[in-house]
């Protein structure tokens, strides 16, 4: 991995950051390298791979839906 430094970072972003990181329970670091990111378009591979994956995994269902819907709205179970 590479080492980033950046300089000059406004008060409010450091601070904005800093506020990100310790509500999401992560460090700064891992915060800021999460937002580029997403800046960059970088997050959007891995969400389609785990798309891909999660689809992968499906499995059909065999189950009458509209029948659970109607048993559900009347109150009676199978």
């Amino acid at each position: 991995m590479a080492t980033l430094y950046l300089r000059n970072i406004p008060a409010d972003l450091d601070a904005a950051l800093s506020a990100a990181a310790r509500a999401e329970g992560i460090s700064k670091n891992r915060r800021a390298i999460e937002a580029l990111q997403r800046g960059l378009g970088l997050d959007q591979v891995k969400r389609s791979e785990l798309a891909a994956h999660i689809k992968s995994r499906r499995r059909p269902v065999k189950a009458d839906i509209a029948r659970l819907i109607r048993e559900e709205r009347s109150g009676h179970s199978a």
